[in-house]
């Protein structure tokens, strides 16, 4: 990699500069410019600092670079919910189609970059990476606290611009660039980056309910109580239940409970830890509309442009149409969030707060602050005044969000269907989509215990009645989304009532228990086929996740592998359209051996010990193993029966490893 040119524009005395820099040389009486670089074990630290005599109004900076002539981009969306995915050559990152920009633009960076529609080129918020195969070419910003980096790419062929968003920050010294750059295999430069930032994600992995994806803001008291019964019937070991948008008054008036909850939330909140729950809230603390209380009796706390008019964070027609930004700066509204954050811990109970739109804190520089800087320190005071509860971050820039939130979203909303067409034409990358959530939990999987733990959004697996709560996901699908959300979540949540859920619901529920940490070792897409590598159990999978609407056949890695309905393959196997299959990996032994199992979604995952005992052998399963659980022995030698647990089986001999099934 190789930089060219550099570009600042500044302020000065109310006078606008424009500097052209050579070589990283600047040439001006009163700004300069300290480069400096770091070598690390897979690649080296870049870093460009500038000093001015006098402070300075930052406008805009550019570095230009070269690449070698890479396969792929990984494009990392600005938000929680902007889609993020590698990208060839030949793809486009389209723009949003011109009229929708009114309603839709404050969600995504649509008022922040410029898109050209042209093949090839595509920009990447906080990191990139080029790759081509196994070899990954990282490029992260490893200070987006000082503000947002964007990566600007043309391919071919490999033209790059790396820009500060700057603006606004006044400063007599100013950090414009460190940056990683590493080249290897991806978990190991990702390791490397996320050493230089000092923090991470050690939260543990989490599994519950929240109402969202089932009642939306139609809850009530009466829903709420329902559903924490169903749950806790189920025997499962959940551990979050979470109430979503819909218990207050109104957005923005996060004091005020509504009537739909006449006993109040704490009476909710004991209640859901008395069922063995952590009790979560949904808020959005830097929103409001203009029917809330808040509006009305603190009007100086919502954030203004230039000219005085409130700044619009989006249109939401179940919150009466326009919400607005705050001003996290006006005198009296961290105050007053210190109270709303206390009241909801301290008085309420609850031990998890869902906290939401967050994005709309830094939608314009104020304050001699750039928007980063301001979306950091909002960042860090909900850090703060959260303490020892849990935070899952939404709807926000996710470099600002690591090590400051437990758990963040890491792709849009999902939807009880697969895609959006109208939306997905007008080039809405934030739109509600299953097939659009699912591409940044796949592209963003690590990031998880390395930022947060990520949350990839719900499962769906109910049915719904037609026109109410209806789930049009097809089989494939549910599981699809139901797997890749296991595997690849650090906080995997449903909303469905699993006392409406039909008995083959009931055994699929089961088998993401016990709940099991992975490891990814290798992902590689193509086209919207993806082959996933991990570790999990003491074991070696691979899972082949087809993710389009045509049949496939699918090679898998070297080896041989079993799955309960394929048993053991080797070479390629057959995906039918949106089908996801998960495959162990045949680990001979000289004696009886595990083969895998069904009941669980990694199949063997929930065998605890297989041990001889005398002339006979002891299975053993993990707790909160599925009741329908089988398990595949293999018999290496001539034998036609096995004593497991006290019984006999026969061996059957009709395949390639002769085995039991117990």
């Amino acid at each position: 990699m190789k930089f060219g040119s550099a570009r600042l524009v500044f302020k000065d005395k109310g006078q606008t500069e424009t500097l052209t820099i050579a070589n990283l040389d600047c040439q001006h009486p009163t700004i300069s410019l300290r480069s400096g670089r770091r070598r690390l074990g897979h690649g080296e630290l870049f870093t460009l600092h500038l000093t001015s005599a006098e402070p300075i109004e930052l406008i805009d900076f550019t570095l230009e670079a070269q690449v070698d002539a890479p396969g792929k981009m990984l494009v990392n969306g600005f938000q929680s919910w902007s889609q993020s995915r590698e990208l060839s050559a030949g793809a486009r990152l389209p723009r949003l189609f011109a009229p929708s920009r009114l309603l839709l633009a404050p969600y995504g960076d649509y008022h922040l970059a410029r898109y050209s529609g042209k093949k090839g080129r595509f920009h990447s918020w906080s990191w990139t990476a080029f790759t081509t195969g196994d070899n990954w070419l990282l490029l992260a910003s490893a200070n987006e606290d000082q503000g947002y980096t964007k990566f600007t790419a043309a391919l071919p062929p490999g033209k790059l611009s790396i820009r500060r968003d700057c603006r606004g920050q006044v400063t007599g010294g100013y950090p414009l660039l460190q940056l990683y750059i590493g080249q290897g295999r991806e978990q190991e430069v990702w390791d490397e980056f996320v050493s230089l930032l000092s923090r991470g994600g050690e939260a543990r992995r989490c599994t519950g309910w929240t109402s969202w994806y089932n009642y939306y803001t139609k809850i009530n008291e009466e829903i709420i109580r329902d559903n924490l019964q169903a749950l806790s019937a189920t025997g499962h070991p959940f551990d979050l239940f979470q109430i979503d948008d819909g218990w207050q008054d109104a957005i923005g008036d996060w004091l005020q409970v509504n009537s739909k909850f006449p006993s109040g939330l704490a009476p909710l909140a004991r209640g859901i830890r008395l069922k063995g729950y952590r009790p979560g809230l949904w808020l959005a603390p830097f929103i409001c509309t203009a029917k809330s209380r808040l509006w009305r009796e603190n009007y100086d706390w919502v954030l203004k442009d230039e000219k005085g008019r409130p700044v619009k964070a989006g249109w939401n027609p179940g919150w009466d149409g326009w919400f607005y930004a705050m001003d996290f700066y006006a005198p009296g509204f961290q105050t007053w969030l210190r109270q709303v954050f206390s009241t909801v811990f301290k008085q309420w109970g609850f031990q998890m707060v869902k906290l939401d739109f967050l994005y709309a804190v830094a939608l314009r520089p104020h304050h001699g602050r750039c928007r980063g800087r301001i979306m950091a320190e909002a960042m860090e005071f909900l850090r703060q005044v959260c303490g020892e509860n849990y935070i899952l971050g939404c709807g926000v820039p996710l470099a600002q969000s690591a090590g400051r939130v437990e758990y963040c979203r890491i792709g849009a909303d999902v939807a009880p269907f697969w895609e959006d067409r109208f939306l997905a034409a007008i080039n809405y990358r934030e739109r509600v989509s299953t097939i659009n959530s699912l591409y940044s939990t796949l592209h963003r999987q690590m990031l998880d215990r390395r930022f947060f733990r990520n949350d990839p959004d719900v499962f769906i697996l109910r049915d719904g009645t037609r026109g109410v709560n209806e789930n049009k996901l097809n089989l494939h699908q549910r599981h699809t989304l139901f797997f890749l959300n296991n595997l690849l979540g650090g906080l995997v949540f449903f909303s469905d009532n699993v006392g409406e859920y039909t008995p083959k619901q009931k055994k699929q529920l089961a088998e993401m228990f016990p709940g099991e940490e992975t490891e990814v070792t290798n992902l590689v897409s193509r086209d919207d086929v993806y082959t996933i590598e991990f570790r999990g159990a003491g074991r070696e999978y691979v899972a082949l996740a087809n993710l389009s609407r045509r049949p496939l056949r699918q090679q898998l890695p070297p080896g041989r592998w079993f799955h309960p309905e394929l048993q053991v393959a080797a070479g390629a196997v057959d995906l039918e359209p949106y089908q996801t299959l998960c495959l162990a990996k045949v680990q001979a032994k000289p004696g009886p051996y595990i083969l895998g199992s069904s009941g669980h979604i990694y199949p063997g995952a929930q065998v605890e010990s297989f041990t001889q005992a005398g002339e006979g052998w002891t299975l053993t399963l993990k707790a909160h193993s599925a009741p329908h659980s089988r398990v595949w022995i293999a018999l290496p030698d001539s034998s036609k029966e096995l004593q497991v647990n006290g019984q006999i089986f026969p061996v059957r001999e009709e395949a390639e490893i002769p085995w039991v099934i117990i």
